[in-house]
């Protein structure tokens, strides 16, 4: 008889789990209670017991009424567990009251409530309490146990401030009620705001006292479905306190809890299995009596109950079990008479030599203590009297004919066997409600998808959203919707996802049966409790019963990696980009998938042929949104995280300023320059489709477009041939999705390609590279114009190859800066540039070699004698702006031209993470003689050291412009990414600042390498634009690249000076001179040893190959020459 529907219209999610109330015949109960057990359930009634407070559904949520109790019929709604605590310094208890049968606490919301003043009266009352808050602990007696006398009625109050408090009153015909201040005389129970002065309420608000609720007699169907909370229910198991295992404690067990029954009330007519009436023999069973059948269902007959067996009152006592000459009666099982009538099928009788009433059982319920007596209606003993002659009981001759009125089903404990049978009541065992056999199940706690029968997903789509017409208040509707599998992915879309919360977990036993609470991920507000149900062996869960019938539920959590992102459903971008990256728009579509947001001559937006880049500006931090994450969630779902999404502002970024998306006054979407009339977005996610243009599948995003009063969305007008965009409304079925695609045109050259001569495997590394002026063919060199030189400073020239000395060289090394260091550094990269480049090798420790005795510690490595290591270092000629000197002595001729800042070269040492620019006459010495220690104190007493000493581990780290690195700006980077050939398409400004104002990456404000009447200067950063520069406005120069060489180094290939020591680079050899004795180490440009020697002589020539080496002299610095 499990019972199971198909059907489905997910409006369906709207009754509630005690929707099936059953109608249960209720007694009024007694006001005695003394002492308040936590584990027992009270009614909260008046000081008559007449009228109680039950919690009934209103709407989705719930509410109190003060009802007749004799006129409820749901037993549960009227019972409440009362727990309490003390808290420091309390005047008594506080109380918390939890609803048997919602399970939800009496918590209120004090911004509900209305002010309240006992001594006004008010024209229309409002304030129905909801169970809505927070306020869930009450002020309700001044202690837990009372000496003698039952406890009164006392008002429930709940402060929420110090001097304010929400207490209850009603209108219903009790005392007191507050009919006298407006309310209207009904059962309706009220919540009321009040200062915590009891004059301005005390005895108008609702008084309640602890009540014992009165026995309840338990139907069929209230067996079958514990009592409403399994309205599906066909059977039921007892529970025992004590419990009997047969074998330990027992000979025979406990039939009541051993066996699973189904329940049936009897009547004389046709049975209705639907309500458990079972037809029987009126003349035989009493029908007026009353009275359950209680069929044993253990799978043999359990279909057909006119075949199967039924529990009564045996025909044989315990064995064993005599006590003061009392035998007593076991249980046992039998078959029942059955016939047919017109018809229908009916019990007839039990079995010969049986009572009828031997099978008829009363169940008694007592609602605070939880507890159910048994009592069988009827029964024979054995007649032992001595000569005694059977007698025909029901067709059967037996000695079985004594009436007994000893009925309660009860536990013989007199003997060290613990046997259940009848006596006389009060009953020594508790019995309660367990399951039975049941097709209830439960979701463990987690987020999941839910598919239907259909492959249908249970999810809130975008066109179910929307917001009431200027009301800001979301209205979402749950919907069955058809997925394909290669357009969209739900583990990307919470609003097809749903947390699934169990509503019980006392035990482990209540929590594996518990309801749960669907909530949709995105949707907070879309949530209901139900009851899921799966047929043994079967592979889906189902819902059924009420308004809400489900088949087969596939229900299968979301993966790791949706449950811990936080950015899930919508685009976020890295803050990193956002000021440098542009994105196109591709427009999602099934005939072409090259076609993007662009626009036409009108300035308005549509899809086909142009294309814009838009720019994203964050309007907003992270915002949470979608179901709130605190703590006690965290607790029941590991590893879910609180989603987060971000608006934004698309704009184009144009020569005349930035146009932004807005609406005509058609509806149209449009570029206009007026921002205080662009359009925010959040670009939800709405597809995940795989294009044949592209690799993988990418997400499409729908533009949601946030207004004050009614959002909407971007659509195509694919009804003509314009496809122009549209401002939609969200019911809209169709919605139209855009991939975000970066625009992969770089801003600036990064010279890692085979164009830049760069290797497999070493492309970031440090390159030989010239510089040619793209339009007069002119190459960057050491300033060799007399005009533009001044004695102590050298400046970068700029001439053509035809007129260059013979001594100075074009090449130049170019070095990557700020690549894996800075967070756009692959976007900007920075540059060192550099010439006259040596080495000092760094020379290793070495321990004192004189012959004596180290003491106390100390070490032949720590002795005074001996020699520490030095770190080795690369001291070039960098390429650096003359900007940081300005304010120096005689800036305006050294260091500007004009009202331009110069560019040229200084002397420096990069050792580990610093760059030091020698001056004060380091710069005189020779690598051999420079010692940092030295440099550092002699710029800390000048007063220089911040500017001359450069922390690079720090500053590298930054995408700021910098005076001694460089940045290659492409004027056409949207032909760069194409190019094969070095021409326009990967020309290039050379960038060295911008604007204070500006941005860090792709300035509109900068300053640029440029020409001032021959002489090399820098933009001015306050005026200068790119879009001029980059067209040649402003005398920029616009440059591209030749590969170096080495023996085209602005290195002179003559003497080059070592100390006392001198190395000349001629054809074929190399000439070291003063160096007798001494090591000497010659490599070439790949650090592969060319030669490895001991001069003999004070001039030796060494043989080397033709290119570019490097001279290691024992204790000298290392230099580099060209072998001709």
């Amino acid at each position: 008889m499990n019972k199971k529907f198909s059907t489905l219209a997910i409006a369906c999610m709207a009754s509630t789990l005690f929707s099936s109330t059953q109608a249960a015949t209720i007694s009024q109960g007694t006001r005695d209670v003394t002492k308040i057990e936590t584990n027992k359930f009270y009614q909260l009634g008046d000081a008559t017991a007449d009228k109680v407070l039950v919690m009934v559904p209103d709407g989705n949520g719930y509410t109190l009424k003060l009802k007749d109790v004799t006129a409820v019929t749901d037993v549960n709604s009227t019972l409440w567990s009362i727990q309490y605590s003390y808290s420091n310094n309390a005047t008594g208890p506080d109380f918390t009251f939890v609803n048997k049968g919602t399970g939800i606490p009496l918590m209120v919301n004090p911004g509900d409530a209305p002010l309240y003043d006992a001594t006004k009266t008010y024209a229309a009352a409002d304030g129905f309490v909801k169970m809505n808050g927070a306020a869930s602990s009450w002020k309700w007696k001044s202690s837990t146990e009372t000496q003698s006398s039952p406890f009164g009625t006392s008002g429930l109050i709940s402060y929420f401030a110090k001097d304010s408090v929400v207490t209850l009153v009603t209108g219903a015909t009790a005392t007191p009620n507050a009919t006298g201040n407006g309310y209207t005389s009904s059962e309706d129970v009220y919540l009321v705001k009040a200062h915590a002065s009891r004059d301005k309420w005390e005895g108008r608000h609702l008084r309640l006292a602890p009540i014992t609720a009165g026995a309840v007699t338990l139907s069929a169907k209230d067996l079958n479905t514990k009592l409403a909370t399994d309205p599906e229910g066909d059977s039921f198991k007892l529970g025992s306190t004590p419990e009997l295992k047969k074998g330990v404690n027992s000979t025979l067990g406990n039939q009541f809890t051993d066996n699973t029954f189904r329940a049936w009330d009897i009547q004389a007519a046709a049975t209705d299995e639907d309500n458990f009436k079972m037809y029987v023999e009126n003349g035989n069973f009493n029908v007026s009596e009353g009275g359950l059948l209680l069929q044993v269902i253990d799978d043999a007959n359990d279909a057909d109950p006119y075949k199967d067996t039924y529990l009564l009152a045996d025909t044989f006592y315990i064995d064993g079990l005599s006590v003061n000459n009392q035998d007593f009666v076991k249980f046992g099982t039998d078959k029942m008479v059955t016939d047919t009538w017109q018809g229908n099928k009916y019990i007839k009788n039990v079995q010969p030599g049986r009572l009828a009433a031997s099978s008829k059982f009363k169940f008694t319920y007592y609602p605070t203590q939880d507890s159910i007596a048994i009592e069988v209606l009827g029964y024979n003993k054995k007649n032992g009297s001595t000569g005694a002659t059977v007698t025909t009981v029901n067709g059967k001759a037996t000695l079985w004919d004594q009436s007994q009125s000893d009925k309660t089903v009860i536990l013989n404990k007199l003997t060290a066997s613990n046997e259940i049978t009848l006596g006389i009541s009060p009953a020594n065992v508790r019995f309660f409600l367990g399951e039975g056999t049941t097709n209830r199940t439960s979701e463990n706690n987690g987020v999941y998808v839910i598919k239907n029968d259909k492959d249908q997903y249970l999810a809130v789509p975008i066109y179910n959203t929307k917001k009431d017409n200027g009301v800001n208040a979301w209205t979402n509707a749950p919907k069955w919707v058809t997925v394909k599998a290669s357009e969209q992915e739900v583990m990307n879309m919470p609003a097809y996802q749903w947390v699934i919360l169990k509503d019980h977990e006392e035990t482990s036993e209540i929590a594996e049966l518990s309801t749960v609470t669907f909530i949709n991920r995105e949707f907070a507000g879309v949530k209901q409790s139900i009851q899921l149900r799966q047929e043994e062996g079967g592979a889906y869960k189902f819902v059924a019963g009420g308004l809400h019938n489900i088949d087969s539920l596939d229900i299968k959590p979301v993966t790791a990696a949706a449950l811990g992102n936080e950015k899930l459903g919508y685009l976020n971008l890295d803050n990193k980009v956002l000021d440098v990256m542009s994105y196109k728009f591709n427009y999602l579509h099934s005939y072409a998938d090259d076609k993007f947001i662009g626009m036409n001559g009108d300035s308005i937006l549509y899809v086909k042929d142009a294309e814009l880049s838009f720019f994203m500006n964050k309007e907003t931090a992270e915002v949470p949104y979608g179901i709130t994450v605190d703590n006690a969630l965290k607790a029941k779902i590991s590893g879910l995280k609180q989603l987060k999404r971000v608006m934004y502002t698309p704009y184009v970024k144009t020569s005349k300023g930035n146009l932004y998306i807005t609406l005509d006054s058609e509806g149209r979407y449009k570029m206009t320059s007026d921002e205080a009339k662009a359009k925010k977005f959040y670009l939800k996610e709405n597809n995940f489709y795989k294009a044949e243009s592209v690799e993988a599948a990418r997400p499409y995003y729908a533009f949601i477009n946030v207004a004050a009063t009614d959002s909407t969305k971007i659509g195509s007008a694919d009804e003509d041939l314009s496809v122009i965009l549209k401002d939609n409304v969200l019911e809209e079925t169709r919605t139209s999705a855009f991939a975000i695609v970066e625009n992969n045109a770089p801003l600036y050259r990064r010279f890692n390609t085979a164009l830049d001569g760069a290797v497999e495997g070493q492309e970031d590394a440090a390159k030989l590279l010239k510089f040619k002026e793209y339009y007069r063919g002119e190459y960057l060199m050491d300033e060799n114009n007399e005009k533009f030189k001044n004695e102590g400073v050298c400046y970068l020239g700029i001439e053509r190859e035809d007129k260059v000395n013979p001594k100075a060289g074009l090449s130049f090394v170019v070095d990557t800066a700020t690549i894996d260091n800075a967070p756009n550094g692959k976007i900007k990269p920075q540059y060192f540039i550099y010439v006259s480049q040596s080495e000092k090798i760094a020379e290793p420790a070495k321990p004192c070699e004189l012959d004596h005795e180290h003491l106390n510690g100390i070490t032949e490595w720590t002795c005074p004698h001996a020699i520490p290591a030095k770190p080795g270092f690369t001291r070039a000629k960098y390429l650096v702006s003359f900007a940081d000197s300005l304010k120096a002595k005689d800036a305006d001729k050294l260091y500007q031209f004009g009202d331009y800042t110069r560019v040229g070269f200084v002397d420096a040492m990069h050792i580990g993470d610093s760059l030091y620019v020698l001056t004060n006459g380091f710069e005189e010495l020779a690598n051999a003689d420079l010692d940092t220690a030295k440099i550092k104190a002699a710029y800390k007493a000048a007063k220089i050291d911040a500017d001359y000493i450069i922390d690079l581990k720090s500053e590298l780290k930054k995408d700021a412009h910098k005076n001694y690195t460089w940045s290659f700006r492409y004027i056409n980077p949207d032909k760069a990414a194409a190019a094969t050939v070095e021409n326009l398409d990967v020309a290039f400004l050379i960038e060295s600042d911008k604007k204070a104002s500006d941005l860090d990456v792709a300035p509109i404000n900068g300053a640029w390498l440029k020409s001032q009447n021959g002489c090399l200067v820098l933009s001015d950063s306050k005026s200068s634009t790119f879009e001029n520069a980059r067209t040649g406005g402003d005398n920029a120069l616009v440059f591209n690249i030749e590969i170096g060489s080495e023996d085209d180094m602005a290195t002179d290939n003559e003497t080059i000076a070592t100390s006392t020591v001198s190395v000349v680079a001629t054809n074929g050899a190399v000439i070291v001179k003063g160096a007798e004795g001494k090591k000497v180490v010659i490599s070439n440009v790949l650090g592969q040893t060319i030669a490895n020697t001991v001069i003999t002589s004070s001039e030796a020539t060494i043989a080397a190959p033709a290119g570019y080496v490097t001279v290691a002299v024992e204790g000298e610095a290392a230099v580099k020459a060209i072998v001709k």
